[in-house]
């Protein structure tokens, strides 16, 4: 009673056949009565969970003992944005030669001085907002003509300038900082995201005051320490622009703070955006999940911005949350077993790099990760990388994993023989500690099981599966929804080269495990695995008789 995973999972399979069917639908509205509201995490009325501030950040921590598997968020988003609305999945570094038109995006409009445009901080102090966004526009131009000079000594005026900050810091020459106008653009979708939360502000106002307003950066002055941020498509950001100016107008606030309140808007709303958004993906563990022909909910993916009842839950190394989302609608759940008091924590990179460096953990997300002092975790400290290592400097010295979705798909693409040859190469090489990433390695053994597999070769592919088993269970979560799709693979892989019935007994162990996470994770038991395993056993991984295959998920899984 009153668990919405199932009618999700229907409205997704429903969602994703008709994007299937008609290339242009995007309507994808899914239902969920039962969402967790921000404000009975806010005003500690939820059962399970509270917001608690120290250290200068806020967090989730448990209000009780909680065991694995508890769901303790459900939540839909303020605004979203699928992935199939835009074919160009552009980063948000990548370099954007017009910034005519956009600069001013996230800038009010105005003269400094107005009484009305005064705003009080945190600290309650009296902030000009007008005047600080004129000064935040000042140093963005004075940032883009040093850029357009070029040389060692434009680089380090350019980064003076842009060190957002009212205090006597903006006079401080510091060599070591390098941001550039490139690296302030944002991604169209981010830029959509800002405008849809605009369209919502303005039918009702309150979702600023009592929502939007508590995400990070905090207020003014934290948004004008960070690098400022711009939406790199010259159309969005225009309109974003002209919105901005036109939101004092609307009076949607009360007269005395109207002006103040639209200018901070201005000033943090494109930043919220960009700290606070997460991706979306519905059953993306699945190796069928990118084969949307054959039922892959890869149509379904995108990047939403959540409230308080998100954003609050900080990133660990060894997180004792996880998420995962159906549609857009998003649920955190335990993944091991919670003290009462215990911070609640999920990974804000997949669960394949928390055995990578904190170096490597840090250049993947723009972010700054420190060790923490009990030396469980580390932190982000949600702010872009400013300050900048001498080994990490220049930009071509950053390192990412090898094996990305799009070289995962040139070598799937690839014939299995010479598919096999290559990975094996790969696995070959001597690993160097500073550029390769130890998940490149799982991933190889992933594609080189899947690769065996479809060659036939069961039992060479048996011992693969097993080692991206040993890996999930070494380095993910004790529940982690991709160790339950590895095992599944496992056991199937094991029943299909079986000898004896120590094999048969090795393919039903990995069988029970999958189904005994799955069930921790998700609940539902077998009818619920089967119902998002469906897709997953249609998609045979192995050239077996349809008949055979059937019977064999049919033993393994019931």
């Amino acid at each position: 009673e009153g668990d919405p995973i199932d009618s999700l999972l229907d409205q997704a399979a429903s969602y994703a056949k008709k994007r299937l069917d008609d290339e242009d639908f995007v309507d994808f509205n899914f239902k969920c009565a039962d969402a967790t509201s921000s404000a009975d995490v806010l005003g500690g009325k939820h059962d399970l969970i509270e917001m608690r501030e120290g250290g200068g950040q806020r967090g989730m921590h448990a209000k009780r003992d909680i065991k694995a598997g508890t769901n303790l968020v459900m939540s839909k988003p303020i605004a979203v944005f699928w992935d199939v609305e835009d074919s160009d999945d552009e980063d948000e570094d990548e370099d954007n030669d017009d910034l005519e038109g956009i600069v001013n995006a996230c800038l009010a409009s105005g003269d400094s001085g107005d009484d009305d445009s005064v705003y009080v901080n945190s600290d309650g102090e009296k902030v000009d907002m007008k005047a600080a966004l004129k000064k935040f526009k000042d140093k963005v131009d004075a940032a883009k003509k040093a850029e357009e000079k070029g040389g060692e000594g434009s680089q380090k005026q350019k980064a003076a300038n842009l060190k957002a900050s009212e205090s006597d810091q903006d006079n401080e020459d510091d060599s070591d900082d390098d941001v550039s106008i490139g690296e302030a653009m944002g991604t169209t979708r981010n830029g959509v995201l800002v405008l849809r939360c605009l369209d919502k502000i303005e039918k009702d106002p309150s979702l600023w005051t009592d929502t939007l307003s508590r995400l990070f950066p905090r207020d003014a002055d934290a948004a004008l320490a960070l690098p400022p941020w711009f939406c790199g498509d010259p159309t969005v950001g225009t309109e974003i622009e002209k919105r901005f100016d036109g939101l004092a107008s609307l009076s949607l606030f009360p007269t005395d703070e109207n002006e103040g309140t639209c200018g901070e808007i201005a000033a943090r709303l494109p930043l919220i955006v960009r700290y606070n958004a997460l991706s979306l993906e519905t059953c993306s563990e699945l190796f069928v999940y990118p084969d949307v022909k054959k039922g892959g909910m890869a149509s379904l993916g995108g990047t939403g911005l959540y409230g308080p009842e998100v954003s609050y839950f900080n990133h660990s190394c060894a997180p004792n949350v996880s998420r995962y989302c159906i549609g857009d609608v998003m649920f955190f759940t335990t993944n091991r077993d919670v003290t009462k008091g215990d911070e609640l924590c999920f990974s804000y990179v997949e669960h394949e790099l928390l055995c990578e460096s904190a170096e490597k953990r840090s250049a993947l997300l723009d972010m700054d990760f420190e060790l923490g002092d009990d030396a469980d975790g580390d932190r982000p400290t949600k702010k872009q990388k400013v300050e900048k290592s001498a080994s990490s400097k220049e930009k071509d010295e950053v390192h990412y994993p090898l094996l990305g979705p799009e070289v995962q798909g040139e070598l799937m693409a690839a014939p299995a023989t010479e598919r096999l040859e290559l990975i094996n190469e790969l696995l070959d090489q001597k690993a160097d500690p500073v550029q390769d990433f130890k998940c490149d390695k799982y991933q190889l053994h992933i594609l080189k099981a899947v690769t065996m597999d479809e060659l036939g070769k069961h039992g060479q592919a048996l011992p693969e599966w097993e080692a991206t088993v040993d890996f999930a269970v070494k380095n993910f979560p004790p529940l982690d929804e991709m160790t339950i799709a590895l095992r599944v693979q496992a056991a199937l892989c094991a029943l299909s080269c079986i000898t004896d019935e120590k094999d048969r007994a090795n393919a039903k162990r990995h069988a029970n495990e999958a189904l005994k996470m799955h069930d921790a994770l998700f609940g539902g038991g077998s009818t619920r695995f089967r119902k998002r395993y469906d897709k997953e056993f249609s998609c045979r991984l192995r050239p077996i008789p349809e008949a055979t295959a059937s019977a064999n998920v049919k033993e393994l899984f019931g």
